[in-house]
């Protein structure tokens, strides 16, 4: 169990430590994954994390996290487990006695099935990258060597739910026809769509809220974000994320929609990888600002319900992609829940091809 910080920073850099020769894994800039489970997470206040490391000869050699998320068990009324963070060497020992342990843990509080990978939350990182291994992932996405596979299904996890990961380069010209229709319902509509404004952060966090759990609790899974989750949350984006990144649409003045692109930073940490940790983040700070991602990743974009019907979805999905497309030379839209098909058909509209794949699994207790 990981209590201290010294604890928590080695559980931090163990994933880093077994897969360090890979060409795809992209290092935790320092803290962050300390941050995210540390005492001062506001997880705590809804859930509980029990973070476990496995040695072999005194060399750490994989771990996992037990967790339970309250605020998940009394939305739906279950009692769901969850694990996360667990990383391994190509050793099916090692991962059975982790995840043998992590079994234990969630039995012990009388819960009656394990499901992840959730990191820690469906709202962080999730799901093990089952299809496209030849790419590096973007920002707050997951990434696993092929290998996970075979060791998740002797495990006896079963597959429940699958994630798309969708690319579009801003080479592919959106269909004219399809633009002079959006082109036409934006001046008869009454809608408008502006950015986020940061002199007014704490308003338009409560705004992006409300959006948040309106707009996406048709998903699988979904538990409401809270806004102490939010705000803890942008306070680490905030310091790369451009205002007209982060959109909100409205009709008629009030709010139906938000979306947000965060620019692939991951690219920059690939450029320093090889540095000390503390170095790379140096390095990281200047090249943010003299050599910025040339990608971005589409991470949320949600119309409230009552209005996907009246047009202003595909206005607003129209409206952030062609955003997304003036600044940058390509990006990811991810996660898509494999049944958000009026997502999927918009994507494939204007160009995106999927081209990853990740997996939810589940097993019961």
């Amino acid at each position: 169990m990981c209590k201290t910080a010294k604890s928590l920073k080695l559980f931090e850099q163990v994933s880093e430590r077994i897969h360090n020769k890979d060409l795809y894994f992209v290092p935790p800039f320092p803290g962050s994954i300390a941050k995210l489970i540390g005492p001062k997470s506001p997880f705590f206040k809804h859930g509980d994390l029990v973070a476990m490391i496995a040695y072999r000869d005194g060399k750490p050699v994989g771990r996992i996290a037990a967790i339970e998320n309250r605020s998940h068990n009394q939305y739906y009324k279950d009692r769901v487990g969850f694990f996360g963070f667990f990383d391994f060497i190509d050793d099916e020992k090692v991962a059975r006695a982790l995840f043998t342990a992590a079994e234990k843990e969630l039995t012990q509080r009388g819960l009656t099935s394990i499901r992840g990978p959730y990191n820690p939350t469906v709202n962080d990182e999730c799901g093990l990258l089952v299809e496209g291994f030849d790419s590096s992932p973007f920002i707050m996405m997951p990434y696993n060597p092929a290998y996970y596979i075979n060791i998740y299904q002797s495990l006896n996890l079963s597959g429940v739910r699958d994630l798309y990961a969708y690319y579009m380069a801003t080479s592919v010209e959106i269909p004219a026809k399809v633009t002079r229709v959006i082109e036409r319902f934006k001046r008869t509509g009454r809608i408008t769509v502006r950015n986020i404004d940061m002199t007014r952060l704490q308003e338009e966090l409560k705004i992006i809220q409300e959006l948040y759990n309106a707009t996406l609790n048709r998903n699988w899974g979904f538990t409401p974000l809270s806004f102490e989750d939010l705000a803890f949350a942008a306070n680490d984006l905030k310091a790369f994320v451009h205002p007209d990144l982060v959109l909100i649409a409205e009709k008629d003045g009030q709010p139906v929609g938000f979306s947000m692109f965060l620019p692939n930073i991951n690219e920059l940490m690939w450029r320093v990888k090889k540095s000390s940790r503390w170095v790379r983040v140096l390095k990281f700070l200047w090249h943010l600002k003299r050599n910025p991602p040339k990608e971005a990743r589409l991470a949320v974009l949600g119309v409230k319900p009552e209005f996907q019907s009246s047009g202003v979805a595909p206005v607003f999905y129209y409206e952030t992609l062609s955003r997304g497309r003036e600044r940058f030379m390509g990006g990811e839209a991810s996660w898509i829940e494999e049944s958000n098909t009026p997502m999927i058909r918009t994507l494939e509209l204007f160009g995106a091809q999927k081209y990853k794949n990740y997996r939810v699994f589940e097993k019961s207790l």
